[in-house]
């Protein structure tokens, strides 16, 4: 005991003479500085890479960018309004009514002439033409006594003679119509062009999207058709949503029109399609087709905005095959641009929208030109690359800053406000402006890096905490050890001097007990009684420092400041006692019956106040958290002086004196074991209640005049005193009786100078 009581001290001094007592200060500085540090540091990290991943732009990344922008399109689709394109569609009925598909191209010619008799401004076909017809009008239709035409030859010929790609080609040139090519690797060539070309800035061919392998379309089809437009709707568009189309092609020389634009410009009786491209930029900026300006990404491309799926758009090919329907139809078809397409399941042409849905390819088309026409789009400006980026790094500073001076829960709820913020802004930049802006990255950054730094102080800094709740697991209540975590910071395990409240307690006549138990009932015994003992002091959030035999040590006030340790310290001792007295009436300490009926189970409580040394105390290897000082000493030695004062709650004046509504009486100036001056103590009767009665408060008072009389060691006023307190110390039980007996035995501790009276107030 002396020589880690002079450890102790000796380090004390080092630290307050060698260093004026800046070490303790400065190793608590370096920690909070290495703490930060390092949080900060794996943040940077993190947002460093988090900034890497988005300019390389994986696949994954780019992923969940348009999932995010199909996201917003189906909170907010776009709002359908009535525009000229009609499609026309090869459907099942049509399948059923007019044959398997392909039909001949005879049949396809009658298909534009009806079109073109109801008024339909232009006629565009979602098929490619790829092949001549095998399917002939003698070999496959009756043959029928048709006009007259002229040959390529020269010379007149009939219908019947001409084979179905001519004839088809003949309705071609009767009226407007555009004809679809599409690509294929194995294929060399160049599809023809039928307008013009102009271009402001670079000459975008060589950064307009490519072709995918040589184009082809069946050349007698592609003379005669009016315009001629690629079917590709994208070329990564392959197994996903459409989310664009492709309005150029280029094959890094010429530059080629879709299907879309050239139904547009056919529409308009335009000529040339003028390419606002970035001098030295390397992209394109807008597509201008007749009177319409068209914004474009880089590539040439248009974001599709859509719609839900509306029936109205479509008009069954079955009924431009029946007279009285078609004759119905013509308000409908008139002036329209008319797309012919499938959604035959057999026919392969469904893709998936950015709002779920299956539509044929067909309305993918249909959908773009209605945004061209109604100038609806949505575009990723120059800077939405940057704001995403800025709103990564507010989002991840914030949630960083706040997991690092908060909790992780505090830095979820400033996450969600962040949060909040950028989606406002982003649903306002989609919905009033138009302007794709992607949330998922700079949300989906922020909660990675609480992630990692939450994980990270978890693992690293952390250890701390799982330090602390390991040492302080055994020794105090679950509630205190929360306490302790949430203000570990301030927990100073090397060793501090504080102002502490000590209990120690201990079993009366515990030698005899023990020595009419067998060794495993000894055990038992106190294991019971010691676990109920140290639930109580846990209750009132004690420290219990360790047991000793049928001892138990306890403090308050460390390792966290308690304003209230005196009165928590002498509640755990009143607690202790019913609890003592429960067991006995209760006979829960499974004693035998011969050792049971001896009498009831008896502790000794002593209770100090004042400055000492808490910390870990022992070898490197093996140490405990332990309080040393005189305050230790002197609350060991009151509890031993229980016996001579006759009673089982004796604390310090320095305890009573921070606890004046609690129920004490003055027990005189006692010498301790070691003590040169007297030490005045005090019994505890009660709590604030016990204080606040009307029968205590003349025990009091009898009280009072008895250590008068003693103090005047006058026996006759002593002897009327004693008569007057006895019958009032009997109602607080028979301990009280024996204490107050017991005082004319102790003249000694009365007549000495410390022995002046306590005047308590009681509350109230």
């Amino acid at each position: 005991m002396k020589g880690g009581f002079f450890l102790v001290l000796r380090s004390r001094k080092n630290r307050s003479t060698e260093d004026g007592g800046q070490k303790p200060r400065n190793a608590r500085w370096k920690r909070f500085v290495s703490y930060h540090l390092s949080i900060i540091l794996i943040s940077l990290v993190a947002i460093s890479g988090l900034i890497t991943l988005r300019i390389l732009d994986p696949f994954v990344v780019r992923e969940a960018r348009q999932t995010a922008f199909d996201l917003l399109q189906r909170a907010e689709p776009r709002t359908y309004i009535d525009a000229p394109i009609k499609i026309v569609d090869i459907d099942e009925p049509s399948l059923e009514k007019l044959g398997q598909w392909p039909w001949p191209r005879d049949q396809l010619a009658e298909l534009v002439d009806r079109l073109h008799a109801a008024g339909a401004a232009v006629v565009a076909f979602d098929f490619l033409f790829v092949e001549p017809d095998r399917m002939t009008s003698s070999g496959l239709r009756p043959e029928v006594p048709g006009p007259v035409l002229r040959s390529s030859e020269g010379g007149n010929v009939t219908i019947s003679e001409l084979s179905n790609d001519e004839i088809f080609a003949d309705a071609l040139r009767r009226g407007n119509v555009v004809l679809g090519f599409g690509s294929s690797p194995q294929v060399t060539g160049a599809p023809p062009v039928k307008a013009g070309f102009a271009f402001t800035g670079d000459d975008p061919a060589p950064y307009i999207t490519k072709l995918p392998g040589g184009a082809r379309l069946l050349p007698v089809l592609a003379e005669a058709a009016a315009g001629v437009g690629s079917v590709n709707l994208r070329a990564d568009n392959s197994a996903q949503a459409v989310r664009v189309v492709q309005l150029l092609w280029s094959d890094g020389e010429d530059l080629y029109p879709s299907l879309i634009t050239e139904s547009l410009r056919i529409a308009q009786g335009a000529q040339t399609y003028v390419v606002h491209a970035d001098e030295g930029a390397g992209r394109v900026q807008s597509l201008r087709i007749g009177a319409f300006d068209v914004p474009t990404g880089p590539r040439g491309e248009v974001i599709l905005y859509y719609t839900k799926y509306r029936p109205d758009r479509y008009v069954s090919a079955a009924d431009i095959f029946d007279n009285e329907r078609l004759t119905a139809l013509v308000p409908d078809l008139s002036g329209k641009i008319v797309l012919i397409g499938t959604s035959a399941t057999g026919l392969f042409d469904l893709h998936r929208t950015a709002l779920g849905q299956t539509v044929p390819g067909v309305e993918m088309h249909a959908q773009a030109m209605e945004q061209i026409i109604q100038q609806q789009f949505l575009v990723r400006k120059d800077w939405t690359r940057t704001a995403e980026l800025l709103a990564m790094l507010i989002a991840c500073l914030a949630v960083s800053l706040a997991t690092i001076f908060g909790t992780a829960q505090t830095a979820l709820l400033v996450g969600a406000a962040i949060s909040a913020v950028i989606s406002f802004g982003i649903w306002y930049a989609f919905r009033d402006l138009g302007v794709l802006v992607d949330f998922s990255f700079p949300l989906g950054s922020g909660l990675a890096v609480w992630f990692i730094v939450t994980v990270f102080r978890y693992i690293v800094t952390d250890r701390e905490k799982r330090g602390i709740r390991t040492a302080f697991s055994r020794y105090v209540h679950p509630e205190v050890l929360k306490d302790i975590e949430r203000n570990y910071s301030q927990v100073q395990l090397g060793g501090e001097n504080c102002e502490l409240t000590v209990m120690f307690t201990d079993v009366r006549n515990f030698t005899p007990l023990s020595e009419r138990l067998a060794p495993e009932e000894v055990v038992s015994f106190l294991n019971r009684l010691l676990s109920r003992l140290g639930a109580e002091i846990a209750e009132e959030a004690g420290v219990i420092d360790k047991f000793i035999g049928d001892a138990v040590m306890a403090f308050w006030n460390a390792p966290l400041r308690q304003p209230d340790h005196c009165r928590r310290a002498c509640a755990a001792a009143l607690k202790m006692r019913s609890a003592v007295q429960g067991m006995n009436a209760d006979q829960s300490f499974g004693l035998p019956e011969h050792v049971a009926r001896d009498g009831p189970i008896e502790i000794g409580v002593g209770i100090n106040t004042g400055p000492a040394c808490v910390g870990n105390v022992g070898s490197a290897e093996r140490f405990n958290y332990s309080a040393i000082g005189d305050a230790v000493n002197v609350a060991a030695r009151v509890e031993s002086a229980c016996k001579e004062v006759g009673y089982d709650l004796v604390v310090c004046r320095s305890t009573a004196e921070q606890v004046p509504d609690f129920a004490f009486l003055e027990a005189g100036g006692v010498a301790l074991k070691g003590k040169t001056d007297r030490v005045s103590l005090m019994v505890l009767v009660g709590d604030e209640t016990v204080s606040a009665s009307a029968d205590f408060a003349e025990l009091r008072e009898k009280h009072a005049r008895l250590i008068e009389a003693l103090g005047r060691n006058d026996p006759p006023s002593i002897e009327r005193a004693l008569e007057d307190c006895r019958p009032l110390a009997r109602r607080f039980g028979p301990k009280l009786v024996e204490f107050i007996n017991k005082m004319p035995t102790r003249m000694e501790d009365f007549a000495a100078p410390e022995a002046v009276e306590l005047e308590l107030v009681p509350a109230g």
